[in-house]
């Protein structure tokens, strides 16, 4: 399947415009930093969140991950506490010192109130910057042109009155007749899936859990039913520990793998269950 169309099928079964896949890729580098830092492993926190960085440098309130989950986008933030924690206070002032930072910081007084703490315990290890003004470059000694010496008049031009010779000018040839051509019909997933996919991102997982993906007949399609289906099923069973609701995910994941070997859409599911999908065989 060419990478065109797969995208196709995605943004339409998913009811989203997605966009290329390196902006996927900014949010599941940002999204892997968070879990890095909150688990305190803060060296992998500051090498995910310093490529999040590279690929989208500008921070928002509050951006999706990835279905229903929500954070801000502050990479410059975790860049900074990620340093703090491994002890490098000016890294970690040099971050936070970002217009762009502290205008999204500003707005989240937690957020803020963080990095001004984190501040406070650095004390003296910050080094000291130098009071003096910057110097500017000295200025080119460009002197104005002068005007040439002599006779300023302009020279005397003597007018022709004759008109120009008027070249016949030849009509273009016909162009040929335009053959209308029939209207090329437009591949998209069915409508039941489509709504799968709205009902996953809404929220309502168990209706989600109920689709049949053998009621489709093409491959593609069957493909991504299992796949959503066994993400609302993986969700379900995390928020009720219900181990039969993760063994028919796993169920339907490897279903779908046998199928197509490709892994789930960055943009619409969580990395857990990515890797979960990964993993189930």
């Amino acid at each position: 399947m060419q990478a065109g169309e797969r995208y196709r099928w995605l943004a339409a079964a998913a009811l989203c415009a997605l966009s290329a896949a390196a902006h996927a890729d900014y949010k599941d580098d940002y999204a892997h930093g968070l879990k890095a830092y909150r688990e305190g492993d803060f060296a992998e926190a500051r090498t995910l969140m310093q490529s999040a960085l590279e690929q989208h440098a500008e921070p928002a309130a509050r951006i999706r991950l990835y279905g229903q989950v929500y954070e801000p986008y502050l990479p410059q933030h975790y860049l900074g506490m990620a340093a703090l924690k491994l002890g490098d206070c000016n890294a970690a002032a040099a971050q936070w010192s970002s217009s762009a930072n502290k205008q999204i910081v500003g707005q989240l007084p937690d957020i803020g109130g963080e990095e001004q703490r984190g501040l406070a315990s650095c004390g003296g290890k910050l080094a000291k910057n130098d009071d003096k003004p910057p110097v500017e470059p000295p200025k080119p000694n460009i002197e104005p042109s002068k005007p040439p010496v002599g006779d300023s008049k302009p020279p005397v031009v003597v007018a022709d009155n004759k008109p120009p010779p008027v070249t016949p000018v030849k009509p273009p040839p016909p162009k040929p007749p335009v053959e209308d051509k029939p209207p090329v019909a437009k591949s998209g997933p069915p409508e039941p899936l489509v709504q799968a996919f709205d009902s996953y991102l809404a929220g309502r997982y168990t209706e989600v859990s109920r689709i049949n993906p053998d009621a489709y007949a093409d491959t593609r399609a069957r493909f991504h039913a299992y796949v959503v289906r066994a993400a609302a099923k993986f969700t379900l069973s995390r928020l009720s520990t219900d181990d039969a609701l993760l063994k028919s995910a796993r169920a339907d994941a490897i279903a779908a793998r046998a199928l197509d070997s490709r892994a789930p859409d960055a943009t619409l599911f969580s990395p857990d269950f990515r890797a979960f999908f990964q993993e189930s065989h």
